[in-house]
């Protein structure tokens, strides 16, 4: 091997060693304060990754980036407008919204950081697998958490949902992306030791973090990995009845998770009898309902361009009335002072904050980030099953979060770009 194979070995190692630091909880991570903003571990990671990516461009060339221009493009439009959008009048909190959008900004990097970085299959290979042991690592603490040995953020819970060293929201993604990776191991039949790793970590995983809308994203995930590989002529009956049945094991585990919530869903929607205690306390599905009905309200009042960037979270008082008429809930649920909730989706926040322009400009760098992948060639299938999967999963996940800058779902997106980026190009 010569030297600038090695070089390009090495520098192709350092996202698979940031996977530790950058999918882990900000309060398991050592900080401190650089001007107006808050430093993690995680930042210093991603900018040692977008170092070795500036220098593996400068060593090995550019290239790779050229056919993802579209992706590049849609995104940097995109993030452009939360950032300009930070000064929509009337002026509210600049420099904290300005922090969060130079944050995203930072994530957003790492999708063609991994395009300069890896080169080779070898590289991509490496890198899926320091993921799935990480994703091991993960869900065997949640279920710890679950079985009452440890701590969680809240002390010893156990018997119900976990967040392991990520937060609920983000565990349930990042399982998702490791199952992806088991599902297609499944679907191609290959590097099955890998694959039942990532299949038994991301199931248990999801079933613990017991998250229903990145659950939805695991099952767009299964489809798309069923109808892609059974395309290609590579998918056996009895390997897709396997993914067809984990993926229904696992909904009825968070289901299980979640009975509480779903029940008082039902309620809520009228489907199921009013209960006493119904609204006595704040159950995630009506108030994120409540929620979004806000946001779209917002929405309407300011349909093109939005109130600006973050800026929903404090523009409820005109709809706060009519949503307590139209949803009734404790008033805890509610948007306050003490609890800004926010719209709790990224894409009503999308709306609500940038307007229809950003909400376009966001759903087409998704879109293009999934036709990059499909036009991988077929003896990379496996990593365009692997990119679609992140991407269908973090469709899922933000769909129950709003914009939060600095957090796994984020990375798991960017790399998701990324990686869809990368098939074509890959020795």
């Amino acid at each position: 091997m010569d030297s600038r194979s090695r070089a390009a070995d090495l520098l192709a190692l350092v996202p698979a060693a940031a996977i530790p630091f950058v999918f882990l909880h900000a309060r398991y991570q050592p900080e401190g304060t650089l001007g107006p903003a808050h430093v993690f571990m995680s930042d210093v990671v991603i900018a040692i990754v977008v170092v070795a990516a500036i220098a593996a461009g400068f060593r090995f060339g550019w290239r790779p980036l050229f056919p993802a221009w579209p992706l590049w493009l849609a995104a940097a439009a995109l993030v452009g407008l939360f950032l300009v959008s930070c000064f929509w009048r009337p002026l509210e909190q600049t420099t904290t919204h300005l922090v969060t959008a130079a944050k995203i900004a930072e994530y957003a990097l790492l999708a063609p950081a991994v395009v300069l970085l890896f080169r080779r299959r070898a590289h991509v290979d490496r890198f899926l697998v320091a993921f799935v042991v990480w994703g091991a690592a993960a869900s065997g603490w949640a279920a710890l958490q679950f079985l009452g040995l440890i701590n969680e953020f809240e002390g010893r819970r156990p018997g119900q949902l976990e967040p392991s060293f990520l937060g609920n929201i983000d565990f349930a993604a990042f399982s998702g992306a490791v199952l992806a990776v088991g599902f297609t191991g499944i679907a191609l039949r290959t590097n099955m030791r890998v694959t039942y790793t990532a299949v038994t970590a991301g199931a248990v995983g999801a079933i613990i973090a017991a998250q229903v809308l990145p659950y939805f994203g695991i099952v767009l995930m299964a489809i798309a990995c069923l109808f892609l590989a059974a395309r290609a002529n590579m998918l056996a009956r009895r390997r897709a009845l396997a993914i067809v049945a984990i993926t229904a094991v696992v909904g009825v585990g968070v289901l299980a998770l979640r009975s509480y919530d779903t029940a008082n869903f039902l309620r809520f929607l009228g489907i199921k009898p009013a209960s006493k205690s119904a609204n006595a306390t704040v159950q995630t599905g009506s108030q994120r309902t409540m929620l979004a009905y806000i946001g779209f309200r917002i929405w309407l009042d300011h349909p093109v361009l939005g109130v600006g960037f973050e800026r929903s979270a404090n523009r409820y008082q005109p709809y706060l009335a009519a949503a307590k008429r139209k949803f009734p809930q404790a008033a805890y649920a509610f948007p306050s002072k003490e609890h800004p909730w926010g719209v709790q989706s990224l894409w009503v926040q999308l709306l609500a904050d940038t307007g229809v322009i950003g909400f376009i400009l966001g759903v087409v760098t998704f879109v293009i980030a999934l036709a990059l992948a499909l036009r991988g060639p077929p003896t990379a299938l496996p990593f365009v099953l692997v990119a679609i999967g992140w991407i269908l999963v973090s469709v899922g996940a933000w769909a129950g979060i709003g914009i939060v800058a600095g957090i796994p779902l984020q990375a798991v997106t960017w790399l998701g770009f990324g990686l869809a980026a990368v098939v074509e190009g890959l020795e």
